[in-house]
C-alpha cells in the first residue's frame, strides 16, 4: 500500500533562506520544543505531531534532511562499509531499516529519488521513520515543510522538535500557543519576540 508519493510543484523547491550547510546560520528564526521525558519517544513524537501540526497536515511536504539527499540513503545501514557498496533490499536488513525500505518500494519511490513527497498515511510514515531516528539508524529526521507558512520542522533523537520559520506569522504563533498549553519547553530561540509570548 502506498504511504507516500512523489511531489513536484514548480512553485515549491524548499526555502531559499535555509542554510543546510549549517542550519543555525539560516536567514530566519528557530526554536526547539521539548516534551517531558518518555520511555516511548516515537509514540510521544507522533502525539505531538498531531497536536501541534494538525491544522497544517494537508499542506505538509516531506523531504530528506538535505534537498539533494537520496531517499534510499536515509538509513545508515544501506551502506556496507566493508564492500563500500549500497544495498537497498529490505530483505537483507534488520528493523527498522527493512520497514523503511519496504515502505519506499511499496510507494514506488526509487532509492535515488531526491525530491519531495506527500504523505497518505501519516501514522505509518511517522512510525517507520521516527523509529529509524530514535534508534540512531538514521542520522537525521526527514524535513517537514509547510510552504504557505514558511515553516519547516524536524524530529531529533532526543525527543525534541526543531522548527525554523521565516517570520512569526499566525501559523507559527498557533504552534507556540499549543506547545505552551501542553507545558512544552521552548528553548534555543533566536527571536526575542518568542520569549515574550
Amino acid at each position: 500500500m502506498r504511504v507516500i508519493e512523489k511531489y513536484s510543484d514548480r512553485d515549491f523547491n524548499g526555502f531559499d533562506w535555509l542554510n543546510f550547510d549549517y542550519l543555525p546560520e539560516s536567514d530566519g528564526f528557530k526554536f526547539e520544543l521539548y516534551f517531558q521525558e518518555s520511555e516511548d519517544l516515537v509514540s510521544r513524537s507522533i502525539f505531538y505531531f498531531y497536536l501541534l501540526f494538525k491544522d497544517f497536515i494537508p499542506d505538509i511536504i516531506i523531504s530528506t534532511f538535505k534537498p539533494e539527499s537520496e531517499w534510499g540513503n536515509f538509513c545508515l545501514d544501506t551502506w556496507d562499509i566493508e564492500s563500500d557498496r549500497y544495498d537497498y533490499s529490505p530483505e537483507n536488513k534488520q528493523e527498522p531499516t527493512a520497514s523503511y525500505l519496504t515502505m519506499l518500494r511499496d510507494s514506488e519511490i526509487e532509492s535515488d529519488y531526491s525530491g519531495f513527497c506527500k504523505c497518505f498515511d501519516w501514522d505509518k510514515f511517522l512510525y517507520v521513520t521516527l523509529h529509524c531516528v530514535m534508534q540512531h539508524v538514521a542520522p537525521y529526521s526527514m524535513m517537514f515543510y509547510v510552504p504557505n507558512k514558511e515553516v519547516v520542522f524536524y524530529f531529533h533523537h532526543t525527543g525534541s522538535i526543531g522548527l525554523y520559520y521565516k517570520e512569526l506569522n499566525k501559523g507559527v504563533r498557533s504552534i507556540i500557543q499549543k506547545a505552551q498549553e501542553e507545558k512544552m519547553e521552548i528553548l534555543n530561540s533566536n527571536n526575542p519576540a518568542v520569549r515574550d509570548l
